[in-house]
């Protein structure tokens, strides 16, 4: 569904503010921001692999 409207041609004129984000910001504003979803994403992940290796012990 996402790229949908890429292959119909079909673009919008709305800009969300992470695309804005992701054309304007600098390298190093970017990086910030990329290393702490990174490692929310490690957190998130290690999490459910806990909670999961507590289930399969029961």
């Amino acid at each position: 569904m996402m790229f949908a409207r890429l292959k119909n041609g079909q673009t919008t004129k709305y800009n969300s503010s992470l695309s804005e984000f992701v054309r304007n910001a600098d390298s190093s504003k970017k990086k910030k921001v990329y290393s702490r979803v990174i490692d929310r994403a490690v957190e998130t992940q290690n999490s459910v692999v806990k909670q999961a290796e507590l289930l399969q012990t029961r």
